[in-house]
This record gives structure tokens, C-alpha cells and sequence, in this order.
């Protein structure tokens, strides 16, 4: 049992070191990237949820349920 989970580490090791690892300007790159898109992504869902609240507003007057 032992020897199996020796193996399997040693498999590991071997796999991570084959690994293409980016460099530090692709990471800084990606990161910025995705924070940049969050950021958009999270207006854009923000405008979206005011435009519908908006709309259920003039709907609900409309039916009388809310002055």
C-alpha cells in the first residue's frame, strides 16, 4: 500500500515538472485581464438589475398593487 501511494506522489512530482508554467508578466497580464472584465461584467449586470426594477416598478403601478 505504501509503495502504490509512494508512486502516485513521485507521479505527481513528475507531472508538475513537465508542467508549462507562465511567467510572471502572463500572470500579471491575466489577473488584470480578469478584474478588468469582473469589473465590467458587474456594471453591466448592475445596470440590468436597474433597468428591471425600474420596469417591475411602472408595472406595478400600472396594475395598481403600489402607489
Amino acid at each position: 500500500m505504501m509503495e502504490r501511494v509512494r508512486k502516485y506522489f513521485l507521479s505527481v512530482r513528475g507531472e508538475a515538472q513537465r508542467v508549462s508554467w507562465p511567467s510572471r508578466k502572463e500572470v500579471i497580464t491575466f489577473t488584470v485581464l480578469i478584474l478588468l472584465m469582473t469589473v465590467i461584467l458587474a456594471a453591466y449586470l448592475g445596470l440590468l438589475d436597474v433597468i428591471f426594477q425600474q420596469g417591475v416598478r411602472v408595472l406595478l403601478r400600472l396594475t395598481g398593487k403600489v402607489s
